[in-house]
C-alpha cells in the first residue's frame, strides 16, 4: 500500500510538472519592459530583446568601481539591446502580445503579475490598475516573459498519452484470469 501511494504521488507531481514545460521564460530589462507599456503605440506584437549577455570581450561582473567607469567610457563594450534599435546578437528576440504572461522581479525577490500593454511606467514607479499594483521603478528589477512553446506541449501530451496506454496495456497483460458472471 506504501509504495502505490508513492507511485501515485510521483505521477501526480510528473503530470503537474510537465504542464509547466509548455512554456519557454525569458528574463527582459527595465528598458525592454518600457516597450511592453499602455503609453506606446498600440501594436499587435513588439519584439523585445530578452536575456542578454555582456556584449565586451570581458564580463563586467567582479569590477570595482573605476574598471566599471573605464569599461563604460569604452564604445561597445556595454550596450544596451535598444540601442539605436540594433539587434544584440548577444540577445534572444522574443515576440510579445497581449497573450504573454509578464511577471515583474523585483529587488526584494518577489514576483508581481502584469499584462503586457496594460500598465504604465514613469520615472518614479509603475502603475498596473488590472491587478492593484503600485512598485516604484528602484525595486523593479527587470521581467519575465512567457512564450507558449508548441514543441513542448506536443511532447507533454504524446508523454502523458504514452504513459496512460502503456498503463492499460500493462494492467491487461498482467491482470490474472477470472471468470465473469454466470
Amino acid at each position: 500500500m506504501f509504495l502505490r501511494t508513492h507511485k501515485g504521488i510521483a505521477l501526480v507531481a510528473l503530470a503537474s510538472l510537465s504542464q509547466m514545460a509548455c512554456y519557454n521564460t525569458y528574463t527582459i530589462s527595465n528598458q525592454e519592459l518600457a516597450k511592453l507599456e499602455s503609453s506606446v503605440e498600440p501594436v499587435e506584437v513588439v519584439e523585445v530583446n530578452a536575456d542578454c549577455q555582456p556584449t565586451g570581450s570581458a564580463s563586467l561582473e567582479g569590477m570595482d568601481g573605476q574598471a566599471l567607469a573605464q569599461a563604460a567610457a569604452e564604445p561597445g563594450v556595454e550596450e544596451t539591446a535598444t540601442d539605436a534599435g540594433a539587434q544584440n546578437p548577444n540577445c534572444i528576440v522574443v515576440p510579445v502580445s497581449t497573450v504573454n504572461a509578464l511577471t515583474v522581479l523585483t529587488t526584494d525577490g518577489s514576483r508581481e503579475r502584469v499584462t503586457p500593454f496594460n500598465f504604465v511606467m514613469d520615472d518614479v514607479q509603475l502603475v498596473s490598475p488590472e491587478y492593484d499594483l503600485l512598485i516604484e521603478l528602484d525595486n523593479v528589477d527587470g521581467a519575465e516573459v512567457r512564450e507558449f512553446s508548441t514543441w513542448k506541449t506536443v511532447a507533454t501530451i504524446a508523454g502523458v498519452s504514452l504513459v496512460a496506454v502503456g498503463t492499460f496495456v500493462g494492467i491487461s497483460l498482467l491482470a490474472p484470469e477470472e471468470r465473469g458472471f454466470q
